[in-house]
């Protein structure tokens, strides 16, 4: 009997550790739409850069459209922040093909992949 519930809280052990990496999954990053949006109707800069960092966003924006997001409202601070996580995933990127250890790059406990949002 000792050794069935044994084995019993080992599983709903097992299941708990289980269902809490249903947390794991991200929630998608906003599109560009959205932070023009979120700009609009007066969130602070900080609040739309941390957004973006929670949902682990980058966004491969031309000059121009950036230009176009800053006509529409949307804070330098947001801006240089989307530039600089860009620039930062692709010198991350480069380093982990370079050291040879690129398999770390896939890794889920070692380093949270970035999420391109192409704008349309």
């Amino acid at each position: 009997m000792r050794v069935c519930l044994y084995y019993i809280a080992v599983i709903v052990a097992c299941l708990s550790l289980l269902g809490g990496c249903a947390g794991l999954h991200r929630r998608p990053p906003p599109s560009i739409d959205q932070i023009v949006e979120m700009a609009k109707a007066g969130k602070s800069a900080e609040e739309i850069v941390r957004e973006l960092q929670e949902t682990h966003a980058v966004y491969p924006l031309t000059a121009s459209q950036i230009v176009r997001l800053h006509e529409q409202g949307v804070p330098d601070a947001v801006l240089d922040y989307m530039q600089n996580a860009y620039a930062e995933s692709i010198r991350w990127d480069a380093r982990m093909q370079y050291e040879g250890s690129y398999w770390w790059h896939d890794c889920f406990y070692c380093y949270r992949r970035p999420v391109i949002v192409v704008p349309r």
